[in-house]
């Protein structure tokens, strides 16, 4: 049961950014492409908060075959990537890299297993054991999923309340409508995610030579979770970061401040003048990943000095202010400001002050 709060949890937090962003024209599965140098692609879903989110692809091609790194956290959207690659070349992928443990970056890969042979799936060692564990288990759940909450949309529908029982603005109906027009095809995809454990594992850093390209997976500290790797091409000055950088403002659930700033310090050190973030805008320069790190260094001066008052706890975390940063995140979007605050205000004050008990942020077995 606790399984299934935490997926309530979860799920609610989703919809509430999703009924205040604006709903988009297409499917929820759909990338849109872009080449980032000769062979080097990315597809990003757009609508970042749209329902479900879905991490963001990046693939190599070289004379040899295809390095993909997080390539679909559905089954539909791997396909979509796979029909991508099929499009620009013949060769077959020989390598998927898995950024994270997260779901939305990897419930789909299995498809390309299905569709190569001899795929080479690649994760740090924290990540494969989280695969072994019990922590991802909520994937168990994924085929109730969408039963379960379609008649509290339904509902909410029908008495115009919004899932927290507040009145329906005129403009949320349409996103509700939204939410169950995709709901069957979510549904279905569901029922297809997959855990795709890895057969390549490494800790610190593992080449991929592919080809003429140099790939360089690296481990460079602790960022979204304690197993992130980032793909680095060091000739093409592009660097692929899995939620460790998330655009328009990043997500911070179990994100150590003072372990992530010194982990996006060494990404900016790497001198890339590309970078795809784990959802979102693609960067071409480094004024993101600047302003990430000066709110991640705030947030341990704030920390340090509440400590230093001897502050409980509980209030300090209700101290941390944001107010110097929140408009360089959001501007004056309604719907990013729910999203900053669900999404990076409330869970990275606590993890300032988890991180203080150096204890793991989350262990690959679910604590009871």
């Amino acid at each position: 049961m606790k399984i299934i709060k935490n997926l309530f949890d979860s799920f609610a937090i989703l919809l509430v950014l999703v009924l205040t962003s604006k709903a988009g024209a297409q499917d929820p599965y759909i990338p849109t492409f872009t080449e980032l140098a000769p062979g080097v692609w990315s597809g990003v879903r757009e609508d970042n908060p749209r329902f479900p989110v879905m991490g963001t692809a990046t693939f190599v091609i070289s004379d040899k075959g295809v390095v993909v790194y997080d390539g679909g956290g559905s089954a539909t959207m791997a396909e979509r990537i796979i029909a991508k690659i099929r499009s620009l070349t013949d060769l077959p992928v020989t390598h998927v890299v898995i950024s994270h443990w997260h779901g939305d970056h990897n419930f789909g890969i299995f498809r390309y297993l299905e569709e190569y042979a001899n795929v080479q799936v690649v994760a740090h060692t924290f990540t494969q054991a989280v695969f072994e564990g019990t922590r991802i288990d909520y994937i168990d759940a994924y085929p109730e999923q969408i039963p379960n909450f379609k008649p509290q949309i339904e509902k909410g529908l029908e008495e115009g309340t919004l899932l927290g029982g507040d009145p329906m603005p005129d403009v949320m109906r349409g996103v509700y409508e939204r939410i169950l027009e995709d709901a069957d095809m979510i549904h279905a995809d569901n029922q297809r995610a997959k855990v795709t454990h890895a057969t390549l594992t490494f800790d610190e850093k593992l080449t991929i030579r592919s080809g003429a390209r140099r790939i360089e997976l690296l481990y460079l500290g602790d960022g979204n979770t304690a197993g992130d790797i980032v793909m680095w091409l060091p000739e093409e000055k592009i660097v692929a970061t899995g939620d460790i950088v998330v655009h328009p403002v990043p997500y911070a659930f179990n994100m150590p401040p003072k372990k992530w700033g010194a982990t996006l310090r060494r990404i900016q050190g790497l001198g890339y003048e590309t970078l795809v973030p784990g959802h979102g805008d693609l960067q071409r320069d480094q004024s993101y990943v600047d302003l990430l790190i000066e709110t991640a260094d705030s947030v341990v001066v704030q920390r340090d000095a509440l400590v230093a008052q001897n502050i409980e706890e509980a209030d300090a975390i209700a101290q941390i202010d944001f107010s110097d940063f929140e408009s360089r995140y959001i501007g004056d979007s309604d719907y990013l400001a729910v999203y900053f605050d669900a999404w990076f205000k409330k869970p990275m004050a606590a993890a300032a002050f988890k991180e203080l008990k150096n204890i793991p942020m989350v262990t690959p077995n679910r604590e009871e």
